[in-house]
Parts: C-alpha cells; sequence; structure tokens
C-alpha cells in the first residue's frame, strides 16, 4: 500500500458535532476517517446503487484502503509538547519526552535546573502547559499551523404544524468557514494501486465533490477533495533504522548529559549516571498521531500496545515503578529484550453515527491521538536487525481496530521528539 496526501477545500462551510448531545453544536477541529469514508461510500452507491467487489474493496478492506483524519494541518503535536501558558503562540515550544524518559532512568532524581528547562519557557520564565495543535515544515522548521477560522450562525426552528417560527426554537451553529489557502484540512489515504484507480474514477465522476458533517440541507459541508499524485512511502515508516539509530544515539546522549548536570548541582553521594551504551541500548518511541482502539484477548479496552503485539513488554506497574532494571521486560525471538521506560497516554470517547442504519455507533474508548511510548531494547548489533525489521512492519500495518477509518497509525521515533528537546522552535 501507498500514502498519498489528500487536500479539502471548503465549498461551503463545514458543521460537525463535536457530541451528539451537545446543546451548543460546537464543530470539531478535524474530520475523522470515518466520515471521509462515509462520505465517498454515500457517493459510490448513489452512482452504482448496490455494493460490489469495488465498494468492498474502498471501504470494507483495511488491505486495500485506509482513510485517515483531514485536519488544519499535515502533522499533530505528540502529547509530549508543552508551551508556554501566557504567549503559547509566539514563544517556544518544548517536547517533554526524553525528559520524561529520563526521570525514569535516573529514578526521578534529575537537578532542579533540568527541571526548570522543561518546565518553565525560556524566554519570560512562565510555567509551561500541554500544547494542543496541528503544526507544519515552513522554511525547513517546525512552524504551528494556523488555526481554522469559525463561524458562527444563527437558526430558527420551524414549526411543522404552522409553518412559521417555532417558540423557544432560536439556536446557534458553529461550522469550519473556507479560507483563502492552498486547502482548509490536509490527511492521508492509504491505498492499493488498484484501490486508487477505482478512487481516481469515483471523484472524477463526482468532480471531486463530497458532502460532510451536519445540515447539508441548510448549504453546509460542501468539499472538493483532492488526492496527490507523489506516494509518500510504501507504508507508514520513515526509515528508518539509520534515522532510529540516530534518533537512539541522540537520546543516550542526552540522558548521560542531565545525568552530569545533577551529578554537579548534587549536594549528596547519590549519583544518577545511568548505564547506557549506545552499542548495546537501542531507545525508540512508538507514536499514535491519529489515536487507536487497542483491546485485550477479552475485547476490553487498553492503553497498553502489548495487548495487542505479543512481542511488546508490557507498561510498568505504577506502584513499582522504579528501579527501572526491575520492570517486566519481553525476550525477543531474535535476540535480546525489550522494556517500556516512559509511557504519555489520554483516553478519549469515540463516537459515532451509523447513516445506513440511521442510528448511533457503539460507544468506544480510544487511546488519544499524541500518545507516545518509549522503549529500551538491550541486545547485540545482530539482535536489533531483527528489532527493526518488526518495527517496519508495524509501522507499515499499524496497530488497533478500524484501522480503515485511520485509526492505528504508527510513527517510530517521531523526529519532532528530538528537534524540540534540545532547541527553540522557531516561529
Amino acid at each position: 500500500m501507498k500514502i498519498y496526501r489528500i487536500e479539502a477545500n471548503l465549498l461551503a462551510p463545514l458543521a460537525l458535532k463535536r457530541d451528539r448531545q451537545s446543546d451548543r453544536s460546537e464543530t470539531v477541529r478535524s474530520i475523522p476517517g470515518t466520515t471521509v469514508r462515509g462520505a465517498l461510500a454515500n457517493a459510490y452507491l448513489q452512482q452504482h446503487g448496490e455494493v460490489d467487489s469495488v465498494f468492498h474493496r474502498l471501504f470494507l478492506d483495511e488491505a486495500h484502503c485506509r482513510f485517515g483524519p483531514l485536519d488544519p494541518g499535515p502533522h499533530f503535536f505528540p502529547a509530549t509538547v508543552s508551551a508556554c501558558k501566557r504567549f503559547s503562540k509566539d514563544h517556544p515550544k518544548v517536547d517533554q519526552l526524553w525528559f520524561r524518559a529520563a526521570q525514569h532512568l535516573t529514578g526521578n532524581c534529575l537537578a532542579e535546573s533540568v527541571h526548570q528547562r522543561f518546565r518553565q519557557c525560556h524566554v519570560c520564565g512562565t510555567d509551561m502547559k500541554g500544547h494542543v495543535g496541528f503544526w507544519e515544515h515552513r522554511d525547513s522548521q517546525i512552524a504551528e499551523r494556523d488555526d481554522e477560522q469559525h463561524q458562527v450562525s444563527a437558526h430558527v426552528g420551524i414549526d411543522r404544524g404552522t409553518f412559521t417560527a417555532a417558540d423557544g426554537m432560536f439556536y446557534t451553529l458553529e461550522a469550519i468557514a473556507p479560507r483563502d489557502d492552498a486547502y482548509d484540512l490536509i490527511g492521508w489515504i492509504q491505498l492499493t494501486d488498484d484501490a486508487r484507480l477505482d478512487l481516481d474514477r469515483l471523484l472524477h465522476e463526482e468532480v471531486g465533490v463530497v458532502y460532510l458533517g451536519h445540515h447539508r440541507t441548510r448549504g453546509y459541508g460542501k468539499v472538493r477533495l483532492t488526492i496527490g499524485e507523489d506516494n509518500l512511502g510504501d507504508g507508514m515508516a520513515d526509515n528508518q533504522s539509520g534515522g532510529w539509530q540516530q534518533w537512539s544515539d541522540a537520546m543516550i546522549q542526552f540522558v548521560r548529559d542531565v545525568c552530569v548536570t545533577s551529578d554537579a548541582e548534587s549536594t549528596t553521594d547519590r549519583r544518577r549516571t545511568v548505564a547506557l551504551s549506545a552499542s548495546r541500548d537501542f531507545l525508540f518511541s512508538i507514536s499514535l498521531p491519529d489515536g487507536a482502539i487497542l483491546v485485550d484477548h477479552l475485547l476490553r479496552y487498553t492503553a497498553d500496545p502489548a495487548a495487542m503485539i505479543d512481542w511488546l513488554p508490557p507498561l510498568p506497574d505504577p506502584a513499582r515503578l522504579f528501579p527501572v532494571d526491575e520492570r517486566l521486560a519481553a525476550a525477543l525471538p531474535g535476540g535480546g529484550t525489550l522494556q517500556c521506560v516512559a509511557a504519555v497516554t489520554n483516553e478519549q470517547l469515540l463516537r459515532g453515527w451509523n447513516a445506513a442504519h440511521g442510528l448511533p455507533r457503539q460507544d468506544e474508548w480510544m487511546v488519544a491521538r499524541g500518545s507516545v511510548y518509549v522503549y529500551r531494547f538491550q541486545g547485540s548489533q545482530e539482535d536489533r536487525g531483527d528489532l527493526h525489521r518488526r518495527l517496519t512492519e508495524l509501522a507499515a500495518a499499524g496497530i488497533g481496530l478500524r484501522r480503515n477509518e485511520g485509526y492505528g497509525r504508527i510513527a517510530v521515533s517521531d523526529p519532532i521528539h528530538s528537534t524540540l528537546a534540545l532547541q527553540e522552535t522557531p516561529q
């Protein structure tokens, strides 16, 4: 399967409620892959009138087609990124993943200056807070994508008996407004060559126009979709092994440096140096930029990827975090062992609507977008090759349920962590 960029230009405002029970009708910031898939499936059925092999390939078989979300920007900030409380847009952002991993590896004994470096703004000294948003590469730098434009319109409900304004039925509707830009929303789509031809044919017949979201009878939701011609890769991995190795080496050096700083400022004899060796240890992260629906063997929702990937180690017991060396480790069949160093996750309630049945979909719990896990591999260089192969396959296949709707995409050792951990972000 190949990855293509998909751009959406709004031909009318787009409204999609955040919550089925929302009284204020607040709209979402991004459009789930489920909605994109449903809109295209509806267009296909209107053209062909029945479910055939092409419909099955495009909308039901995740081995042929996967629809990612449409977002205001091409990338979503990981949950480890923090920004200045006072000037989140103007002051540089910091990624805390390496700092959190160093806390675990050193037994939570880092110096106060290291804490201030990652918890206070470099410019004004204000405390940092978690930051949610979208970013893009601009002039070879990481820059936050401008917020999408929202509009709020007032509506009056109509009494179906008198066909006049109904008493007490005045309400507001929030929507994403079109703007003068190259695109309004951007995302990704993963296709086989056959599925790409089928989808191109569908969009050509629809002149690229589909309808998304709510209130389409009022003129909302008209969107033109454009699929890029450039293949962004044969899988979701970036590779790979060379970049992953550089990421690991830089993180190992970072941990050593903060240990040296902590030891220099320490007034006790306790040493914080961690026995990490670039030849023996390999550190990597697994990120979920679009979230994932993870379940264990009893179909219970979980935040632990080990429930679905048998060669990954389990998350550490919160009551027995230290020392790290005593945590449960997974032995890989190809040699070496894996331990989970740290995890930054959150849960999110996933809701939807089944247009075919005219009923709500079953609510599900998912691991929220931007969640990150850090692992430590210990083994020889030959053993590391087997791990790289497994990570490449995992990044290409994804993880969890409903992957054809964009959930479960994997990013291994995302470069944004190393970029923001050691330097300020140019704005």
